[in-house]
């Protein structure tokens, strides 16, 4: 059987969500191609758009790449190093810090291979970076409750 050419090649969390017959090729083709043209991260537009539920990418991503999920209902978060990453950055790439160990920031994202915003935030904070992968609807949660906390007085601080 025959497949359709693609102009792009599909790798990582995409080819995954294939093999585990997740989603289509074509319909993984096509929701990759979308989020670059609206420029959003891969994992936020399949959950953003209900292409796929948020949990069934993050176990696909865990198996993929390697790495724990963590649940993000198990953290703390008035207790997270929030001020330490400017809400610009949080936001652009989808990144929130769990907690500091000595001169390591950890942070919550949904996409592990988001290497530009790992090394954008290490750039800007000054600190070692570790994604923590948790569920693409939970993340974005826990950043607009920052955001909130943040208008009322407290949580992320934008720093120029």
């Amino acid at each position: 059987m025959a497949t359709p050419q693609t102009q792009i090649k599909l790798s990582g969390l995409a080819n995954r969500l294939i093999t585990d017959q997740l989603l289509s090729s074509n319909d993984t083709e096509q929701a990759y191609q979308t989020a670059l043209k609206q420029r959003v991260p891969f994992v936020q537009y399949l959950v953003a758009n209900g292409v796929l539920d948020a949990r069934r990418i993050a176990l696909a991503a865990a198996q993929e790449f390697g790495v724990p999920l963590l649940d993000m209902d198990a953290i703390d978060l008035t207790e997270a190093p929030t001020s330490v990453v400017v809400e610009k950055l949080a936001r652009k790439h989808h990144a929130l810090p769990l907690f500091k160990r000595g001169n390591r920031l950890f942070l919550a994202v949904s996409d592990p291979t988001n290497h530009q915003g790992l090394d954008e935030i290490r750039f800007n904070t000054g600190m070692a970076t570790e994604a923590v992968l948790v569920e693409e609807d939970k993340l974005s949660s826990a950043i607009e409750h920052m955001q909130d906390a943040e208008d009322a007085g407290g949580g992320l601080e934008v720093v120029e």
